[in-house]
């Protein structure tokens, strides 16, 4: 599947999601649960999967 974004939906994507980390960090110091700590642990590393795959096309668009 592709899907056509503009250089500003992917910074937006790339704000967005970075927020997202950074509050799930928080989260993950937080939290007291082993299983939901695990949880967030998988969910910050997709995040951050994302992110890294959005960074990478936004290196390759020409300004």
């Amino acid at each position: 599947m592709n899907v056509e974004l503009s250089k500003e939906d992917l910074m937006l994507m790339d704000m967005l999601l970075s927020k997202e980390e950074n509050m799930t960090r928080i989260e993950i110091h937080h939290c007291f649960s082993h299983d939901y700590k695990n949880f967030l642990k998988e969910r910050e590393k997709q995040i951050g999967d994302l992110l890294a795959r959005i960074k990478n096309v936004l290196a390759t668009i020409k300004e």
